[in-house]
C-alpha cells in the first residue's frame, strides 16, 4: 500500500510539472523579453524542484514510521 501511495504521489507531481511546464513554454512565446526569461526561470525552477519533490516521496521516513 505504501509503495502505491508513492507511485501516485510521484504521478501527480509529474503532472502538475506538466502542466506547469506548459505554462511557462506559452510565456516564452509571447513577444516580450520579461515573458521570455519568466519562462525560462520557471522552466529551469521546475528542472530542480520536480526532482527533489519525487526524491523527497520515495526516500520520505513519512511512509516507514520507526517504531520503538
Amino acid at each position: 500500500m505504501r509503495t502505491r501511495l508513492k507511485i501516485a504521489l510521484s504521478a501527480i507531481t509529474i503532472l502538475f510539472s506538466l502542466v506547469g511546464l506548459s505554462q511557462f513554454l506559452l510565456w516564452m512565446n509571447r513577444a516580450s523579453d520579461a515573458w521570455l526569461y519568466a519562462g525560462a526561470l520557471g522552466v529551469l525552477s521546475l528542472l530542480v524542484a520536480v526532482p527533489g519533490v519525487v526524491r523527497a516521496i520515495w526516500r520520505s521516513d513519512f511512509f516507514n514510521p520507526k517504531r520503538p
